[in-house]
């Protein structure tokens, strides 16, 4: 950098900024909108993916600024899609009005309203991807979720909870629906709501199909759960008693752990798909959740059947007590993640948890789902120079979603699983401390406690966390005992599961979980032998382990396996390679290209395949077994 850049700099960021490019940062007002913004979505094209919006707006004269969600709950990133809107046109009085886009703000619009106008119509529409290069598919010719933050323009300057909204939306005919929000009535093809505030739509998607089922996994409670699911036919509705107790279980275990439900009613809005793509998002009434085809059928895999309980758990932890960093106003106002090593890491962790007392995982796949997870932790390099704390940030440093390189260096969103194996370390330490008497159940029943039913937001900060830690358990630091986890370069991530009185292990026995993944994701995963992970299809490198003995080799994400010791790649003949070589001198000899070139690379490894496990240590006490035990 010159001398001079620098002073340059500070002039430049001196200057005033373009009129209106504060739009989003604007004081939001203390009062109501005046008016109601009446919202109609029509999502018939199916064909197309296409959703025609049309949107009535009170106005005043003057100048408005009119606003594209950007900031979704959930997100933890700035991901509002409106790189997919096109043919805005607003219209006063029948006249069309020009508005201009920010010139700092691409998500901000601004628009002069004549005297005399009173409504603004805005017209758009919003193409919902057609294939996974453009995003989430969500419309099939079987099945759509509509998310109402894709589909909307809403005024700046308020709150999203003090904008009123009177919501429609018209769809295939005979398609039956499902939402959170509350019905007015229905016209043929059409499903019109009561009117709500923006921030209650945007918390309620709608997911409708040609093939819907209901499912009642609680029906008898004030706060009534429900199981929601379109699928890509009709027979994958057809749920397995077992599955269906399995959920049901779910919600039990969570008020035994929880307490009072934080919600109305609550509907989990599932697609059984091979064709939708996978989505997980919490809401406080629902959740948006995508499985494969066979999911209701108990069929593999399994490694996934967490997901529900996942976004379950985040009706208390996220959506009701909520980190006070993430709570803004409105769509385009940043949020900071500071704290989703709470907002993520304990839901992660309350999602293992409860798979497995609600039996959706048997103990020895929660066991091998564990093991998968302390492996790759294990195996993260990239802790020698990035805290766990940093990771928080990946949604937002991470903006255009593409893979990385290498990811066990550069570390992803670590908060998550890594977050888990903090809290379940909290956990054993909890019962470590009282004798078994008390565990991280009394510090969820009491932080997430309240009313049952619908509750306002609770805000809370890392403070709250540790004080509510030493109302369970006092005497331990608990603010410093976080900090040293969080904040520390090379911390152990499996300092939990020795205090929890089990050890990884690696062998030569496969891991049912990491089978599992591999079956799914058509992938041969060789991570913690040579540090590959391998397509089944062409031998393209998944994935490279940094400092491993493919890393040491010259490997890479992307080149392709060849050949092996002569031989054309197979994922079992690299298996009976590494199997040989424990007796064998020699080394691996691998065949390699990237693009036109090819080139013979020589590992010389002798461990044989190695897959991670858990075993007992005998000289501590077992935490693990009653973690995982149902609550009676």
């Amino acid at each position: 950098m010159s001398r001079t850049l620098p002073l340059l700099l500070s002039l430049l960021f001196c200057l005033p900024l373009p009129a209106g490019a504060q739009a989003a940062e604007a004081k939001v007002a203390d009062a109501d909108y005046p008016g109601t913004i009446r919202l109609q979505v029509d999502a018939r094209d199916i064909d197309r993916n296409i959703q025609r919006v049309r949107e009535s707006l009170p106005v005043r004269p003057g100048a408005l600024t009119l606003l594209y969600p950007q900031w979704i709950p959930g997100n933890h990133a700035p991901t509002g899609p409106i790189n997919q809107i096109a043919g805005l046109v607003l219209h006063g009085n029948g006249q069309v009005l020009r508005w201009r886009r920010d010139s700092v703000d691409m998500y901000a619009f601004h628009v002069d309203i004549p005297a005399g106008v009173q409504v603004l119509d805005i017209e758009f529409q919003y193409f919902s991807p057609t294939a996974s290069d453009q995003g989430r598919v969500a419309m099939t010719p079987q099945l759509l979720s509509l998310q109402w933050h894709r589909v909307l323009l809403y005024p700046a300057g308020y709150a999203a909870s003090r904008i009123r909204v009177v919501p429609e939306l018209k769809l295939p005919d005979g398609w039956p629906f499902a939402t959170a929000l509350e019905r007015d009535d229905a016209a043929p093809g059409t499903a019109r709501f009561r009117e709500t505030t923006l921030e209650a739509l945007v918390d309620s998607p709608v997911y409708a199909g040609r093939h819907f089922r209901r499912f009642a996994l609680d029906d008898g409670k004030a706060s009534p759960v429900r199981l929601n699911v379109v699928a890509d036919a009709p027979e994958l509705l057809d749920a397995k008693p077992a599955v269906l107790a399995a959920h049901t279980a779910l919600v039990t275990q969570a008020d035994r752990l929880f307490g009072a439900r934080p919600f109305a009613h609550y509907d989990f809005l599932l697609a059984a798909s091979d064709h939708f793509s996978g989505i997980g998002l919490e809401h406080q009434q629902s959740s948006e959740n995508g499985q494969h085809a066979g999911y209701l059928l108990g069929e593999p895999p399994f490694t996934d059947y967490d997901l529900l309980a996942h976004e379950y758990v985040h009706a208390w932890n996220g959506k009701f007590r909520r980190p006070a960093p993430t709570s803004t106003p409105h769509y385009n106002t940043p949020m900071r993640n500071d704290l989703l090593w709470l907002y993520e890491g304990q839901t992660a962790y309350w999602a293992f948890v409860l798979t497995a007392r609600a039996g959706l995982w048997q103990r020895d796949q929660a066991l091998a789902v564990l093991a998968a997870m302390a492996a790759a932790a294990e195996h993260r390099s990239g802790r020698h120079w990035r805290n766990l704390q940093d990771t928080v940030s990946q949604g937002i440093i991470d903006f255009n979603d593409a893979p990385q390189a290498w990811e066990s260096w550069q570390r992803a969103f670590d908060f998550y699983n890594d977050g888990a194996l903090l809290w379940l370390d909290v956990d054993a330490r909890l019962r470590e401390l009282s004798s078994g008497r008390r565990s991280l159940d009394d510090f969820a029943r009491a932080f997430f406690a309240g009313p049952a039913g619908l509750r306002a937001i609770s805000t809370f900060d890392e403070a709250d966390v540790a004080t509510a830690l030493a109302a369970v358990q006092p005497g331990e630091d608990w603010a410093a005992f976080l900090r040293e986890r969080l904040d520390a370069h090379d911390a152990d991530p499996l300092q939990g599961l020795a205090r929890s009185g089990w050890q990884l292990v690696y062998t030569d026995t496969p891991n049912a979980a990491i089978a599992d993944a591999e079956a799914a994701q058509g992938v041969r995963d060789f991570s913690y032998s040579l540090g590959l992970k391998i397509a089944d299809k062409g031998g393209r490198l998944d994935a490279v382990l940094w400092d491993s003995p493919a890393w040491h080799a010259g490997l890479a994400r992307d080149m392709r396996l060849v050949a092996i010791n002569d031989g054309a790649y197979s994922g079992e003949r690299l298996q009976r390679a590494l199997l040989a070589a424990k007796a064998n001198a020699a080394p691996l000899k691998l065949l390699v290209r990237r693009g036109d070139d090819f080139r013979t690379v020589e590992i010389a490894y002798r461990d044989g395949p190695r897959h991670p496990h858990l075993v007992r240590d005998d000289a501590r006490f077992d935490r693990l077994t009653p973690i995982l035990a149902p609550r009676r």
